[in-house]
């Protein structure tokens, strides 16, 4: 999908003028022609994202040995816009809190998906935001302890369906070990999801092909029937 690093340069009620950062990207686009608009939110990053991310890249940058915060800073700021098909990098002083955000959840998602341990202070303050528990289940790791997680089910599959071959478009999951999967059961799901503030990821057909939930060939959602609640 092309992306480009735009600048509006004029607004007229609906009609925007926008001037392209790729200059290259011209021969792509002709009048009529429909596009994504993706936009900043106006607003600046504020002072607690600015030390979630110097926070985490700290622990990226002795992890990985750099012994170099601005090299370290360097590099997962060039990743991150390779991913995210930013043409122009962003600076951690001014950009705005949707960057911040997604800049965070980059940084988490960096930090599981190497194994690299988290500080207590430090995952206090992530968890259970920026898409922690979707990042979480996409690594397989228990959203509340971070061992090893399955996956628990806040809707129940159902008594006699193979919960492999069903297809879980439209419910909702989270990614549990084993001793937390069991203590659900235990003290209900309503219980749980409070106490640990949980709120479960709703699966899409994309989650479902992508971490092959159940038959994730199956592209038509079933009825969802909800596991008994307690008081």
């Amino acid at each position: 999908m092309l992306k480009d690093f735009s600048t509006v340069i004029r607004r007229e009620g609906d009609l925007l003028v926008i001037r392209l950062a790729d200059g290259h990207n011209q021969k792509y686009l002709s009048a009529g022609d429909v596009v994504e608009l993706g936009f900043e939110d106006g607003r600046t990053i504020t002072a607690k994202q600015r030390d979630k991310c110097y926070a985490l890249m700290g622990e990226i940058n002795e992890w990985n040995g750099n012994d170099d915060l601005e090299l370290t800073k360097h590099q997962l700021k060039d990743a991150f816009c390779h991913e995210k098909g930013i043409a122009v990098s962003f600076s951690l002083s001014n950009c705005s809190v949707t960057r911040a955000n997604e800049f965070i959840t980059f940084l988490i998602d960096f930090c599981i998906g190497w194994g690299i341990p988290f500080s207590s202070h430090l995952l206090d303050q992530v968890q259970g935001q920026y898409g922690w528990e979707r990042i979480c289940l996409k690594y397989k790791q228990c959203c509340i302890c971070g061992k090893h997680a399955d996956i628990a089910h806040v809707h129940a599959v159902g008594i006699g369906r193979n919960r492999d071959r069903i297809s879980n478009v439209g419910n909702r999951v989270m990614p549990l070990c084993r001793e937390h999967h069991q203590l659900q059961h235990r003290v209900g799901i309503k219980s749980f999801m409070k106490e640990f503030q949980v709120k479960g990821i709703e699966v899409t057909p994309e989650i479902q092909r992508e971490l092959k939930i159940g038959n994730w060939h199956v592209s038509e959602e079933e009825d969802i029937i909800m596991t008994i609640e307690d008081d």
